[in-house]
């Protein structure tokens, strides 16, 4: 294991985490609170400062890494910049009593999930509430990914790190270098954020609401500045705009890139978003149906079923009608929703709408050769023939995916009320989504819910943002071990995979 190359990328996250501490900390002194509440950004300000210092390697002496180093780093940096990030919480005397609540929360707010053990987010002070939904923002397109987009040199391996934190069966860069891929797709980001933020603004919202709403919605996360979250402001006209923006959000970033630099129809012939946007409509419709006799108005029906479906489905979380208390069907289809997902390369969470696909192609495969042995076709998607080895992997996944969820059900039902908060808290918490169902519903939190399930809930965040491998890869003790002498033969073969 190359242990500098590791060091070298933890040391550069901990000054950009220093860097990000320094805008909640200035919304502080905009809205002049005391330096008590001040203190608390730069006390971990100064410490990711003087660790990202111990930590620093030339940048000459990195020398050879593979992608078990990437797997490894990204784990340990999406770790390691939660722990720091938790700190202003820690100290903050309201809503987090234990580090273990703080480490929570902002483990659900990297991983973009916005799950809560805050019971009264709107006696938090304004930096702390920017801070939970900033870290939204840079959770939601990925850390390193924001590292990247700021260092300009291009290492020919980096793509490596992207690889393992892009979420997705299938990754591929837009531009040859590295680092202008991450530019681009950042910009593409910002500019949809910024979009947003004037249009929550023309519905009323202050300054400081839009931010937060818009944050929450570009990276999918849901954190609010308000107990009702999205529901406080009882308006269609947000709910509209938000449903809009957690879909565009959910929608792969390549297809925006697309759309610019070649034509609006590569971007309308995507196999994934076409069935991205069946879904959507298809579960809105059925929704809308099923809840029709619980509400007077048609208009108000319409429009809470198109949120709870773009909320659930992009994984953003946002709450503006206690869904808990619509009819089972209506929860069964949510719960469909949270294992879904959207898009591939989006900033959404779930199993992706691409992995799916492939699968369901697969499926369909496997059936016809049942039937017909000599039956040969090979599994497409966006026209192009899935390899075998994504085959492969996806099945692995799968495989993976629902061991996780059995042993987390099993785990969090030694504190769970009944089957239903049991799976909700752990689809919610697998696939970044925020509200759970039963005893943990879109208007709970939790906050009381035992230790034990507290930290499986914080492991499944971390397992389900970074699609399992560079948390699983932490626990594995042979990654550990620094091998001095390696076979250039096998050195060789281990190059030609990766």
């Amino acid at each position: 294991m190359n242990a500098r190359i590791i060091r070298f990328i933890i040391s550069r996250i901990l000054y950009v985490e220093a860097a990000l501490m320094a805008v909640p900390l200035l919304v502080g002194v905009i809205y002049r609170e005391p330096l008590s509440d001040l203190f608390n950004f730069f006390l971990p300000l100064v410490v990711c400062l003087i660790l990202g210092k111990l930590l620093a390697v030339n940048e000459e002496k990195l020398g050879t890494f593979y992608y078990k180093e990437a797997l490894l780093t990204v784990g340990l940096v999406w770790v390691v910049i939660s722990a720091m990030g938790a700190i202003p919480l820690w100290l903050t005397p309201t809503n987090y009593p234990t580090y273990t609540d703080a480490f929570f929360e902002m483990v659900s707010g990297f991983t973009t999930t916005g799950a809560s053990v805050a019971n009264d987010v709107e006696a938090l002070p304004h930096s702390i509430l920017f801070w939970r939904s900033f870290s939204h923002f840079i959770g939601g397109m990925g850390v390193l990914v924001f590292a990247l987009a700021l260092f300009p040199k291009n290492n020919p391996r980096s793509s490596l790190f992207m690889k393992a934190e892009v979420p997705g069966p299938i990754f591929g860069k837009l531009v040859p270098k590295l680092s202008e891929t991450a530019r681009i797709l950042y910009i593409i980001y910002l500019v949809m954020a910024v979009i947003l933020v004037i249009l929550l603004m023309l519905g009323g919202l202050n300054l400081f609401d839009a931010l937060i709403h818009a944050m929450g919605t570009a990276g999918t996360g849901g954190f609010s500045n308000y107990n009702a979250s999205v529901g406080q402001f009882h308006s269609k006209y947000v709910e509209i705009v938000l449903s809009i923006g957690m879909f565009a959000f959910g929608i792969n970033f390549n297809l925006y890139y697309y759309a610019l630099v070649r034509s609006i129809k590569d971007f309308f012939s995507s196999e994934e978003l076409k069935v991205y946007f069946a879904i959507v409509a298809l579960m809105t419709i059925l929704i809308a149906i099923n809840i029709w006799h619980m509400y007077d108005s048609g208009s108000y029906t319409a429009v809470s079923s198109l949120f709870a479906v773009t909320s659930i489905i992009s994984t953003t979380g946002f709450v503006s009608a206690d869904f808990g208390q619509w009819p089972m069907l209506s929860r069964m289809l949510l719960i469909t929703l949270m294992f879904t997902g959207a898009c591939a390369g989006s900033t959404a969470g779930g199993f992706k709408v691409s992995r799916v696909i492939i699968a369901f192609k697969k499926i369909i495969n496997e059936v016809r050769q049942a039937i017909d042995p000599k039956h040969v076709s090979v599994v497409t998607f966006e026209e192009k023939p899935v390899l075998p080895a994504v085959e492969k992997s996806i099945g692995n996944y799968t495989l993976i995916y629902g061991l996780i969820v059995i042993v987390s059900c099993i785990l969090i039902s030694l504190d769970a009320p009944d089957l239903l908060s049991t799976t909700g808290t752990v689809m919610t918490a697998f696939n970044n989504i925020g509200p759970g169902l039963g005893a943990y519903g879109p208007l709970a939190n939790f906050k009381d819910i035992s230790m034990l399930s507290k930290w499986v809930i914080i492991v499944d965040m971390l397992l389900g943002r970074l699609e399992i491998y560079p948390i699983l890869i932490l626990f594995s003790p042979s990654i550990w071990r620094t091998r001095r002498h390696r076979p250039r033969l096998r050195q060789a073969k281990a190059e030609k995979m990766i």
